[in-house]
């Protein structure tokens, strides 16, 4: 989804350069400035799923050409581009086991959509998703909204306290209120680490002025039973997380390693329209301890390109012509190929790192 995405807004941004560059050609000033201004709009939503060190350049080209935007506020602008509007298509059945984690998180997005329920019921708003990483926290969050049909809000908490947005504060407001007049909405936060660190940790002032608004928002929705906005924050570092925060979520859901249960659903996921000739699922699934479901996934892909290339020699220097003409060549896919990938693709998480969030969620008030 998110090369698709980019690709439409760089498609309809040349469309709006172009199309403002004739018209102020022409002498058409004020249709000019319209195009400017959702040029300006593109290259803010562009800079917001690019990397760091490509977003100045899009920031930059933004900045350009807001000075014509006028009308809307820069902060209302930034909360606009935090919209995905291509609504997320994740089910629950394309998440390979996590059965405790999915359905924690089930019922903690059913609860505040239910009008009929008892005043002494207390529902979840804010959730938190904890856990290795790779192991399908943003998943997740995309099934909640799938399955509440909501607007889905992805904010990237690191880029909230880039200085190219200005006031940051404003910024979470405008996202919140922007939340509550979009009605059902769901804001996601990943990486949620990246800018919620314990304010122990000498932080910059600007980090905690972020920090102590957001708080203020999500005290502000979290309290009124009649708003269908959640949030979940997902993060691979719990213990980083400054207190007053991880005590605003009502809900902390662990997100673990994928069990050998787990681990035979993914594979069934990822291997799926293949065939397998001398090895099992239930053998991949005992071969695969301690990998991530991003892990497996990878080890996936691997086994079918090194079966690919077995089949199809010298694929890199075909024709355009030939390209039109040839078809695959494939067969099922063995034990060699599963093993070479193996060799290949390392597990990401250690088990120091597991005894780390066993601790962490022992200790866990909840």
């Amino acid at each position: 989804m998110g090369e698709l995405r980019e690709s439409l807004l760089k498609q309809q941004l040349q469309h709006e350069l172009d199309t403002a560059r004739k018209l102020e050609a022409d002498g058409k000033s004020k249709q000019a400035t319209a195009h400017y201004k959702v040029a300006a709009s593109i290259y803010r939503r562009l800079a917001y799923i690019s990397p760091r060190n490509e977003a100045e350049s899009l920031f930059h080209s933004a900045d350009q050409f807001e000075g014509v935007a006028g009308g809307k506020a820069k902060s209302e602008q930034s909360a606009d581009s935090m919209i995905v509007y291509e609504k997320p298509t994740t089910k629950w059945e394309d998440i390979g086991g996590l059965k405790e984690a999915k359905r924690e998180v089930r019922e903690s997005i059913i609860l505040p959509m239910i009008a009929g329920k008892p005043a002494f019921l207390e529902v979840p708003r804010t959730i938190l998703l904890y856990g290795p990483p790779g192991t399908g926290k943003t998943l997740l969050a995309k099934a909640a909204s799938n399955t509440l049909k909501a607007n889905f809000f992805e904010a990237k908490t690191s880029t909230l306290l880039s200085k190219y947005y200005g006031e940051s504060e404003k910024i979470i407001g405008a996202l919140f209120d922007k939340a509550r007049k979009n009605q059902p909405s769901l804001i996601f936060m990943d990486e949620f680490d990246s800018i919620m660190i314990t304010r122990e940790a000498g932080v910059h002032e600007a980090t905690r002025r972020v920090i102590s608004q957001l708080l203020v928002e999500i005290d502000g929705f979290s309290t009124k039973k009649d708003e269908k906005v959640i949030i979940i924050a997902a993060t691979n570092r719990p213990w980083d997380l400054d207190d007053a925060m991880i005590s605003r979520f009502q809900r902390k859901i662990y997100v673990p390693l994928p069990d050998v249960d787990s681990r035979r659903k993914i594979f069934e996921i990822h291997v799926k329209g293949s065939s397998l000739s001398g090895i099992t699922i239930d053998d991949l699934a005992e071969m695969s301890e301690g990998y991530s479901g991003r892990d497996i996934a990878s080890i996936c892909r691997e086994a079918i390109m090194f079966m690919i290339r077995e089949q199809n020699p010298n694929l890199e220097d075909m024709t355009a012509t030939q390209v039109e003409k040839y078809a695959i060549k494939y067969r099922p896919l063995t034990k060699d190929d599963f093993t070479h990938a193996l060799s290949k693709i390392k597990k990401t998480v250690s088990q120091k790192l597991m005894k780390r969030y066993d601790d962490w969620k022992e200790n866990l008030s909840v």
